[in-house]
């Protein structure tokens, strides 16, 4: 069974340019571990400071890896994501089917 996160998240006024830098430098990372199958993100139509991003993992053991291999090595050099949000994210851990992902395999 693969695993998509799913975070929904608003960034701060006037931090949003770096809140963007910060999203992508971890999915870069998050693309290159083992167990990561695919990383994005976007950003609302209507709101400038509204993102979606979501990661899909081969299973929950490369979620947790991956998460923690971000985290250690990026939360300490930049402050972590938390530090340009305006309020807590919306986060959700979602089982999928290989199949229902339509990914070349």
């Amino acid at each position: 069974m693969h695993y998509i996160e799913t975070v929904v998240c608003q960034a701060k006024e006037g931090k949003e340019a770096r809140f963007e830098r910060m999203v992508k430098s971890r999915i870069e990372l998050a693309k290159r571990q083992d167990g990561c199958i695919n990383s994005w993100y976007g950003k609302s139509s209507s709101d400038e400071f509204l993102f979606l991003i979501q990661t899909v993992y081969e299973n929950l053991e490369s979620f947790h890896m991956v998460k923690k291999t971000v985290d250690n090595t990026l939360d300490p050099k930049d402050g972590g994501l938390e530090s340009c949000l305006a309020g807590p994210p919306l986060l959700g851990l979602f089982e999928v089917t290989p199949d229902s992902l339509n990914m070349p395999k």
